[in-house]
C-alpha cells in the first residue's frame, strides 16, 4: 500500500499533538498542502491552511476561506468545514498573502494542525532558494521539501527557479570540469538528475534549515513519480528521508467537446467583427487555430463544433475538418448558439456512452488567447475533479468555460442573450478557476474603438 503524505511525515520522527507543517521547494506545494489538510481532517483534526509568502486565493480553489479576518472570525469559519484557508488579500485577487504574525499566533490555538505554504517558485518544478528563503514560522514541527519529477532529465535553466542560486551552489561544491550528470562546462545547461537534485536540495534547503530549525523533522518529496530508482538516487545524495508520490489521477475517460460560438451580430462594432482582419487574419480564425493545435496534442477531444450564421465561417470550419452548425435563430441570442452547439456535438459523438463528457465554449472575438493556455486550463480542470471551469485574471472570469455533462439540462434551459456564465454563477462551489497569466488573453473586442485602443497601447509598449 502506498504511503499517504501524513504517513510519510509521521515516519520522520516524533509526531506532536498539534503538528505545524511547512511546505517548501517547488513542484506541487498547493496540491500537497490540501492533500495533507484533508488527511489531517480525516483524523478528526481542525486544520488551518495558510502561507508565509503567497498562494492561490481559496475562492478560486473552491475552498472554505477567511481572508482579512480576525482570529475569532477565522475560527468561526470552522462551522462550515474542518479545513479553513486564511490569509490576507493579495495583489489582483488571484492570490492570498500571509497572515500577520500576531494574527497567526492568536488563531493557532483554535486549530489542531496547521499546513503552511512557505516558499514561492512561480510555477517552476524545481527550486534552489535565495538566502532569505524559505519563510518558516518558528512554530513549525515538520518541513516537507518538494521537487517535481517532470523537472528531471531537463536542463537546469529551463526548470529551476532561482537559477543563479543553483549556479552558486554548484560552483561552491564542485570542481569544474567533465564529470557525471551530463556536465558539459555550462552550468545552466546541466541536466537535472535525481542525484544532482539531491545535492542541490541538501545544500540549499536541508543543511540551512537544520541549522535554523534543529527540532523540526525534514523530508523530501519527489512529486509526480512512482520511479523507485529515481527516489533511491535522490536519497543517496541527501541526509533526510525521501519519498515519491505518483501523479494526480486525470479523468482517463473524459471526452471534451470544443464549441465555438460565432453567430453574433457585432452591433457595437459597426461591421462584422468576426470577419474583421487582425494582423492579417480574420478574428474568427484565431480560435480555429487553437482547436487545430489541441486536436493534434490531445486524445480527449471528442468533437469540434463551430456555430455561426455566416457562410464564410461555416465554410472555413469545414475546411479545418470541424463540424459546421448553421444557426438560423441567431436573433434569439447567444443561448440559441450554445444549445445548438451541444446538440450538434452530441450528434457528432461516436463513443459507446460510457465516458464522461465535457462541453467547452469559446467566443470568436478573443484573438490573444493561446493554445498552451487552453491546454493547461483543460489539464488543470480535469485534475481538479470540479464540474465547471473557466479562465480568470484577478476578479475577472473569462472564456473558455467548460461544463460537465450533468449541467446540460441547465444549459439547454437558457433563454435569450444569456450564456453559460449564468449557470456558472449558480454553482460557485463547483468552479475551477485557472489563472490566465496575461490578462490580455481574456480580452475581447466589442467595438472598433476598443480595437484601436489596444493597438495604441501595444505600440506604446
Amino acid at each position: 500500500m502506498k504511503k499517504m503524505l501524513l504517513d510519510m511525515l509521521k515516519s520522520t520522527g516524533r509526531w506532536p499533538e498539534k503538528p505545524v507543517i511547512s511546505l517548501v521547494g517547488a513542484g506541487g506545494k498547493t496540491t500537497c498542502a490540501y492533500l495533507l489538510a484533508e488527511e489531517l481532517a480525516g483524523e478528526g483534526k481542525k486544520v488551518l491552511v495558510t502561507t508565509t509568502t503567497h498562494m492561490e486565493h481559496p475562492n478560486f480553489l473552491g475552498r472554505n476561506g477567511a481572508i482579512d479576518q480576525s482570529p475569532e472570525e477565522i475560527a468561526a469559519a470552522l462551522e462550515k468545514s474542518p479545513i479553513v484557508t486564511a490569509g490576507t488579500s493579495g495583489l489582483g485577487g488571484m492570490k492570498m498573502r500571509a497572515l500577520p504574525e500576531e494574527v497567526f499566533g492568536a488563531v493557532l490555538p483554535y486549530f489542531d494542525a496547521a499546513v503552511i505554504e512557505a516558499d514561492g517558485s512561480k510555477r517552476h518544478p524545481f527550486k534552489v532558494p535565495a538566502s532569505h528563503e524559505p519563510v518558516i514560522r518558528k512554530e513549525t514541527t515538520h518541513i516537507m521539501i518538494l521537487a517535481g519529477m517532470p523537472a528531471m532529465g531537463r536542463p537546469l535553466c529551463r526548470v529551476c527557479f532561482r537559477m543563479e542560486e543553483a549556479e552558486k551552489l554548484l560552483l561552491e561544491t564542485e570542481n569544474r570540469g567533465p564529470a557525471e550528470d551530463g556536465r558539459d562546462g555550462s552550468l545552466a545547461e546541466r541536466i537535472l538528475t535525481p542525484g544532482l537534485a539531491g545535492r542541490l536540495l541538501e545544500a540549499g534547503y536541508v543543511q540551512p534549515l537544520k541549522r535554523q530549525f534543529p527540532d523540526a523533522a525534514q523530508m523530501i518529496l519527489l512529486n509526480q513519480t512512482e520511479d523507485a530508482a529515481a527516489v533511491e538516487e535522490l536519497q543517496k545524495n541527501t541526509s533526510v528521508p525521501v519519498f515519491g508520490r505518483p501523479s494526480d489521477p486525470v479523468r482517463a475517460n473524459g471526452r471534451i467537446h470544443l464549441i465555438l460560438l460565432a453567430a453574433g451580430f457585432s452591433r457595437r462594432f459597426g461591421e462584422n467583427k468576426l470577419l474583421f482582419e487582425l494582423d492579417g487574419r480574420p478574428m474568427y480564425q484565431y480560435p480555429m487555430e487553437i482547436f487545430r493545435t489541441l486536436k493534434a496534442v490531445r486524445r480527449d477531444i471528442a468533437s469540434v463544433c463551430v456555430v455561426s450564421q455566416y457562410a464564410r465561417i461555416l465554410e472555413t470550419a469545414g475546411e479545418y475538418g470541424f463540424c459546421p452548425a448553421e444557426n438560423r435563430e441567431s436573433a434569439e441570442g447567444i443561448s440559441s448558439s450554445l444549445k445548438l452547439g451541444i446538440k450538434k456535438s452530441r450528434e457528432a459523438d461516436k463513443t459507446d456512452g460510457t465516458e464522461e463528457h465535457f462541453y467547452c465554449f469559446f467566443v470568436a472575438d478573443q484573438p490573444h488567447l493561446r493554445a498552451d493556455t487552453v491546454n493547461r486550463f483543460l489539464d488543470g480542470f480535469l485534475r481538479s475533479g470540479k464540474k465547471i471551469g473557466c479562465l480568470a485574471s484577478g476578479d475577472t472570469t473569462g472564456n473558455p468555460v467548460i461544463f460537465h455533462e450533468s449541467y446540460v439540462p441547465e444549459l439547454m434551459g437558457l433563454k435569450g442573450d444569456t450564456g453559460g456564465k449564468k449557470v456558472l454563477k449558480r454553482h460557485p462551489e463547483e468552479v475551477f478557476l485557472c489563472d490566465v497569466g496575461e490578462e490580455l488573453q481574456l480580452h475581447d473586442y466589442d467595438s472598433r474603438q476598443s480595437l484601436e485602443d489596444r493597438r495604441i497601447k501595444g505600440n506604446a509598449e
